[in-house]
């Protein structure tokens, strides 16, 4: 069995929280979250530097929209 990646999901509602941006801070983006990464992790075809690496892109994504301002990019 691979061992896996937990994201709690406080972390998950602290960063989406961080977000001005209402689609952002919305339970339902929280809960969608939070089934990607558990989805991730029931991977079975998926290595743990796999799993890491798209937990990586993820959170990425999540920091990106939940901290600067697009418009400005």
């Amino acid at each position: 069995m691979q061992s896996k990646i937990d994201i709690p999901l406080e972390v998950i509602k602290e960063l989406c929280r961080q977000s001005e941006m209402w689609e952002i801070n919305n339970p339902r983006v929280i809960a969608m979250l939070d089934n990607i990464f558990k989805c991730i992790n029931d991977e079975e075809n998926l290595d743990k530097d796999s799993k890491e690496t798209f937990i990586n892109i993820v959170f990425s994504n999540l920091i990106i929209y939940t901290r600067y301002d697009l418009n400005k990019v």
